[in-house]
């Protein structure tokens, strides 16, 4: 997601923090560099450089790393699990989360609840700071469309395990979007992957537009893992409408007719159509082979609308 140009601002050619430790019992290495946790001259975390007002307290941003290493900047940046406020000395984060007020009640507002999770809304103008951390940490592991600081036109979707207040991922969305966009950002963080909750995150987004009557999708450019995501997701989701859903018993189906039920673009039912070989010249649809297509397990990941609160 990007603002005023900002969007990849920050960005380094190769990893400068080591590793990351989120909360307690997870550590894993970084994705991608990104500079924005730093004082640029002094490389020290850059909450440092403001007596402690974007983060914990801590010591001098090498956490015992040699200064000489011509890569990493920090061995280990420890962050919280429920506010992602960020230090470089562990027993600070220790101190921190005995106290922090997101573990008990997390920001926002439910939008989903089920037995199994929960997705709450967090607008960027009532929780900055939450916000903007979560951003910072973002950028460690999406290598473009993060911005970390202008957030009060974004709303942040943050899915829960419905027994737990630790975030497990999120999408952000534009408040005042021209193209309608239903998404900017998508992010499932490494502990929680391989759960299906990307999926189950890009449902929830379109569940959104729906509600609002709006034909909608994602902000482009996708990044490449963000476009196998969604043409993934786009195909599920096509072939269990033909199987099971609204298009099931319809002899004779138009693009048009896909959009109007799933609330995707024209554009993007296209390319998910051509993905699973079913479009033929001049946009004719192959029904028998679409229909063929769908694993009847592999929509336990979608959202269950009987758990979407999404009137205000």
């Amino acid at each position: 997601m990007s603002h005023d140009g900002e969007g990849l601002y920050g960005i380094l050619n190769e990893r400068n923090i080591k590793e990351v430790q989120f909360g307690v019992d997870k550590r894993f290495p970084t994705w991608y560099g990104s500079n924005v946790y730093f004082d640029p001259e002094s490389r020290a975390l850059g909450y440092l450089e403001k007596n402690g007002s974007d983060g914990l307290s801590g010591s001098n941003g090498t956490n015992g790393h040699n200064k000489g290493d011509v890569q990493f900047w920090l061995d280990t940046l420890y962050v919280c699990e429920y506010c992602f406020k960020y230090t470089d000395n562990e027993e600070d984060l220790a101190g921190h989360a005995k106290h922090c007020r997101f573990q008990k009640h997390s920001p926002g507002k439910i939008k989903y609840k089920s037995p199994n999770y929960t997705i709450k809304r967090v607008k960027g103008t009532k929780h900055r700071l939450f916000c903007q951390c979560l951003c910072l940490f973002t950028k460690l592991f999406l290598d473009n469309k993060s911005m970390y600081f202008k957030v009060d036109h974004y709303e942040f979707y943050i899915v829960y395990e419905t027994s737990s207040t630790k975030p497990m991922g999120f999408f952000s969305k534009d408040t005042v979007s021209y193209y309608q966009n239903n998404l900017a950002c998508v992010l499932v963080f490494p502990p929680y992957q391989r759960r299906q909750l990307g999926t189950f995150l890009l449902d929830f987004s379109y569940k959104i537009s729906k509600s609002e009557g709006l034909i909608s999708g994602p902000e482009f450019p996708l990044s490449p893992f963000g476009l196998i995501g969604y043409v993934k997701y786009w195909s599920l989701k096509i072939c269990w409408e033909f199987s099971e859903g609204e298009l099931a018993n319809m002899e004779k189906i138009t693009l048009e007719n896909i959009s109007s039920v799933t609330g995707f673009r024209i554009s993007d039912i296209i390319t998910a159509l051509k993905y699973l070989g079913c479009l033929g010249e001049s946009d004719e649809i192959y029904l028998s082979i679409l229909r063929k297509k769908l694993n009847r397990h592999s929509c336990e990941a979608l959202v269950e609308d009987e758990y979407l609160l999404l009137d205000d």
